[in-house]
């Protein structure tokens, strides 16, 4: 992998200050050297140069918890759609194109969803995967579009359970510690797995067991739906007379790689149990409020030392949107305009989705300073008023919102998107199986 040097650039480092016209130097998938131009060092022989013509330098974004599988969903209406409850937006409409997923439409919604991800500046994924007629190598055909072909660092998991009866819940198991191992035998960095569960409503008892058994003595984390809808809660008390995490704690399911998507219904004791456990629980404003399933309580769970990161459910593919959205929810929610100020934002967006990517895939990302992985992106932002390190935030939320203008993308070293152009991929060409894929799909689920 050759060297890249980085010049002309104004480097928001993330805790180390602001560099105006600034270099960083990468050789392999790590930063070697930071700082002014006058002090730039010679090139390494072969080195690649991109002069960023004082353009902004940022940290790749990640996305916490988020459903590649939704990008063929785009403009899809079914007939028969009418919820009035979060139960039924699944039955109505997800639990039906997942059900009419193949390994193609498996592998172009990846590609898609990959794409533009990228193209926001999301250089890492989580990703919850369901396909209940396609599940055996569904996680590789993910794989192939987002780590092989697009570079993209992510971690993996299908979505188990019992909903689709046991047959297909012992295959989401088989598919999930198969994949782990691969995971495991592939040694790269940019590659991890996680166990994937859909939620605690649609899990019985049974299943989870039959899981831990199979897992052995593997430690995997897993990744699962928390309390999005009340359904969660009122399952699990009618049927286990406990309320949803003591069930999940009971039966081995926290830990500190577990991921919990949402965790809108819960109880003070209900945190406190997953601070205890150090599980990682990942915020979804955009989609939460789209379902309608109220707003969790991020500011308490982070009070409680959990780990909080930012998601956005298949949402869209911008995180600055759920950025934006998080820190303007919670202060209506409590109706009070310091609930989600730029500090709390700030810590679950350039902090602890940094942390998770630590914990899940054993390495540094998220600072601009020599040691950590090159996750980095260039955008095109003049700003109109002074940039400081300290107030990035406003310039994201007030600037770039809605159009990210991320004209290049590194992950891991390797240049993946350069002036808006992705490497090694034809993009009209994808598209255009993308959209025949979705035709296809749409007829098959109507």
């Amino acid at each position: 992998m050759k060297a890249i040097l980085i010049e002309h650039a104004r480097i928001w480092t993330n805790g180390a200050g602001l560099i105006e016209d600034g270099f960083v130097l990468i050789e392999g998938d790590k930063i070697a050297r930071v700082g002014k131009m006058g002090d730039r060092p010679k090139p390494p022989k072969g080195a690649e140069a991109i002069d960023v013509k004082g353009r902004l330098l940022l940290p790749g974004f990640v996305c916490a918890h988020t459903h590649l599988y939704s990008a063929l969903a785009r403009g899809l209406a079914l007939p028969g759609v009418s919820p009035k409850r979060f139960g039924e937006i699944l039955e109505q409409f997800w639990w039906r194109l997942d059900k009419a997923l193949d390994q193609e439409r498996i592998y172009y919604s990846a590609l898609i969803g990959g794409i533009e991800f990228i193209k926001s500046g999301v250089t890492t994924i989580l990703d919850h995967h369901a396909s209940p007629n396609s599940i055996r190598g569904s996680l590789k055909a993910i794989k192939r579009a987002v780590v092989d072909e697009l570079g993209l660092r992510a971690s993996l998991c299908y979505e188990t359970s019992d909903r689709d009866g046991p047959e297909r819940a012992r295959e989401g198991i088989a598919e999930n510690i198969e994949f782990f191992d691969y995971a495991q035998a592939e040694g790269d960095d940019r590659l991890s797995a996680l166990i994937g569960l859909h939620a605690s409503f649609t899990l019985s008892d049974e299943t989870l067991k039959r899981l831990k058994r199979e897992l052995g003595d593997r430690e995997a984390g897993f990744h699962i739906h928390l309390a999005e809808g009340p359904e969660d809660q009122e399952d699990s008390l009618k049927r286990y007379k406990k309320r949803v995490v003591e069930r999940l704690r009971d039966l081995g399911i926290l830990n500190d790689k577990t991921v919990l998507a949402h965790g809108v219904h819960l109880d003070e004791n209900e945190k406190a149990i997953l601070a205890e456990a150090g599980a990682i629980l990942v915020h979804n404003p955009q989609s939460n409020m789209n379902n309608a399933v109220g707003v969790a309580d991020i500011p308490g769970m982070l009070n409680k030392g959990i780990l909080v990161g930012l998601g956005n459910d298949g949402f869209g593919y911008e995180m600055l949107s759920d950025l934006r959205a998080m820190t303007l929810v919670h202060k209506l929610a409590r109706r009070d305009p310091k609930a989600m100020g730029f500090d709390l934002a700030h810590k679950v967006f350039f902090e602890n989705n940094y942390a998770i990517v630590k914990r899940l895939f054993g390495v540094e990302v998220g600072k601009i300073r020599p040691g950590y992985q090159a996750d980095l992106i260039i955008v095109d932002y003049l700003p109109p008023t002074p940039l400081t390190e300290g107030n990035l935030m406003g310039h994201l939320l007030f600037g770039l919102v809605g159009n990210p203008r991320v004209l290049t993308a590194i992950v891991d070293g390797r240049v993946v998107m350069k002036d808006r152009r992705i490497l090694g991929v034809d993009e009209e060409a994808a598209y255009r199986e993308a959209r025949g894929a979705a035709e296809r799909l749409w007829k098959r689920i109507k």
